[in-house]
């Protein structure tokens, strides 16, 4: 039994410190009285399902958004059926093994990976402070690591090409709403005509955490924003609709594919509603807008979320260390 589970483990570490792990596996091992694990059919816990769903009810009230919130179900839903035990005689070690396993099976991103760390680091703090469990066993859990890397913003000339390949004046205007007011596409898609002011080219938005803010239209958005609401014939009150009958609320997937098919006509890569905010927030910084304001535009709560977004260019920090530091 012993060697059967040293040779699965080296299997898992791939070839790494093979030698010195072998032995302090024996050694560790030998202290200790190990069976296979009983594969007879179990019973199925499902002692946890009224406490997530009062969880998701409180989530709800605090002001989270539906697609949040079916990503937590999803998540939770998912490993609890997995580890299949109360939530009680839930443990640090089976959270870490479920995302090991996890990450290995469905070759996920980091990124991908710590959000769901973070969801069981809610759940679980939650049970906690309710009183449900005595102890928190994903407090344990470190941050999984991530790749840094510069998500580039769109050029002026990406810009551009994208402009002149809109064939539909929908089009046009959902481009440039999307990088003059840098909204998330859930904020998007959520608006109605009512929510612009076409004399002021404010926009009022709602966000994370049902949050409202104001964020600002430039003329040329206006513009093309005012002449594709002209041109429609529909009477729904969404901002932006699809070009069939009944011309319902453009959904997330549907701007996704947009700009997508918009992407792949001008060959440009990486196309998507969220690197409109990136472009936008990094032109308005790089133009000298305070990064404090930039942070409020963003609707973010705090500033090293805003500074994760904005590419600052180098020939500004050059530009500015030569002021600063000339004699």
């Amino acid at each position: 039994m012993i060697e059967q589970i040293i040779s699965k483990v080296l299997q898992w570490m791939n070839g790494r410190e093979m030698g010195e792990l072998k032995n302090a596996l024996y050694y560790v091992l030998s202290e200790y009285d190990i069976s296979e694990k009983c594969t007879d059919v179990q019973r199925i816990d499902r002692s946890w399902e009224s406490v997530l769903g009062t969880f998701l009810v409180r989530k709800r009230v605090e002001g989270r958004s539906e697609r949040t919130l079916a990503l937590y179900n999803l998540h939770l839903r998912r490993m609890l059926q997995n580890l299949n035990k109360p939530v009680e005689e839930i443990m640090e070690a089976d959270l870490f093994l479920y995302i090991e396993m996890y990450k290995r099976k469905r070759n996920v991103s980091g990124v991908y990976l710590d959000n769901i760390r973070l969801v069981f680091s809610s759940f679980f703090g939650w049970l906690n402070i309710k009183g449900y469990i005595s102890r928190n066993p994903a407090a344990g859990l470190d941050p999984i690591k991530v790749e840094k890397r510069i998500k580039k913003p769109l050029s002026d000339t990406d810009l551009e090409k994208l402009r002149r390949k809109c064939m539909l004046e929908r089009d046009l205007a959902l481009i440039e709403f999307l990088y003059s007011t840098g909204v998330r596409v859930s904020e998007l898609v959520a608006l109605n005509r009512e929510d612009i002011d076409f004399s002021s080219m404010d926009v009022i938005v709602y966000g994370k955490g049902a949050k409202e803010r104001e964020t600002y239209l430039t003329a040329t958005s206006c513009m093309h924003l005012k002449e594709y609401l002209d041109s429609r014939t529909d009477d729904n009150e969404a901002l932006f609709v699809g070009l069939k009958s009944p011309h319902k609320r453009l959904t997330v997937s549907g701007v996704e594919g947009i700009l997508r098919r918009l992407g792949k006509q001008t060959g440009i890569e990486k196309v998507h509603p969220h690197r409109f905010r990136r472009t936008m927030a990094t032109n308005i910084l790089n133009k000298g807008m305070p990064i404090e304001e930039v942070k409020e535009i963003l609707g973010h709560v705090k500033l090293d979320t805003t500074m994760i977004y904005c590419q600052v260019n180098k020939e500004n920090v050059r530009h500015s260390h030569r002021k600063f530091m000339s004699a």
